[in-house]
């Protein structure tokens, strides 16, 4: 498959990728290896599935149903990922633990989270904020054109404090803190293209914690620089300069027998650079 036909679009996912490491970019995005399956993923979509369905019902709900939610959507996606690996010892773990134990102790804390995630809401100060009534705004699909490149993607979370003003939030169930506040910096551009306001601050929830960051001032990320980062991105991209960047994100990465560096079974996709994109 091309560069030309493998993307059609840009999304927050795809940058942070790329810049991470730009040949398992190439691995997971262009060439379309296999990944490895891992528990995390599944935790991942299970704990947002659940949230994103009790905040739609404005809250209707006690943390038995979060927890129902959880395990209905644990047992889907685990079902589809051993579907494509029965074998979970190829599973990739955040650690020495072995994958069958991995498997057991996210679906327990992921479920822990989402009932711990009710309590949280309901002592908490901020809501989910409604940009029209009855519509809360929990995974907010966007479309955002940066200098003629077409971003997508979701806004977890809009939330409303007492005193009126905004904040973007993303849930994360990692046990590492993003890096940067990019992300947070493109759903605020969104959200100013959306319904013309531009809260200016967001902050990440970290499941681990069951608490928001101190709120992130996102007004370096101004629309000229996300723009061009957006730009160079696509350039890069489109021309087949992937990069490999070999270092502590190798041990969870999905494609890494497949790598350039040192993959066991990097023959199998080899890099070709693309000097007519």
């Amino acid at each position: 498959m091309s560069v030309r036909e493998a993307i059609t679009h840009r999304s927050v996912s795809q940058y942070t990728s790329f810049v991470r490491c730009g040949e398992a970019y190439r691995l997971e995005k262009v060439a379309r290896a296999p990944q490895n399956q891992a528990a995390w993923f599944i935790q991942g979509t299970a704990y947002h599935e659940a949230v994103e369905k009790w905040e739609r019902s404005n809250r209707r709900y006690g943390p038995d149903k979060l927890a129902e939610w959880f395990e209905e959507a644990w047992e889907r996606d685990i079902a589809a990922a051993l579907a494509v690996e029965p074998d979970t010892s190829r599973w990739l773990t955040g650690g020495t633990t072995k994958p069958e134990t991995d498997i057991k102790n996210r679906r327990k804390r992921g479920r822990d989270q989402v009932e711990a995630y009710f309590e949280y809401a309901m002592e908490a100060p901020e809501r989910i904020w409604e940009p029209v009534d009855g519509m809360p705004a929990v995974e907010l699909p966007f479309t955002l054109n940066l200098g003629g490149i077409e971003i997508r993607g979701f806004i977890d979370q809009v939330v409303e404090y007492p005193d009126g003003h905004l904040r973007v939030r993303d849930l994360k169930t990692g046990t590492r803190l993003p890096d940067t506040a990019f992300q947070l910096a493109i759903y605020d551009h969104a959200l100013d293209d959306l319904f013309g306001v531009k809260p200016g601050f967001g902050d990440y929830f970290m499941a681990k914690n069951n608490a928001p960051t101190e709120p992130k001032n996102l007004q370096d990320y101004s629309r000229e620089k996300v723009t061009r980062w957006f730009r160079n991105m696509d350039k890069a991209v489109r021309l087949g300069l992937f990069l490999p960047n070999p270092g502590d994100a190798c041990r969870t990465c999905t494609v890494r027998r497949f790598c350039d560096f040192n993959g066991v079974d990097a023959r199998q996709y080899p890099y070709e650079e693309s000097v007519n994109a």
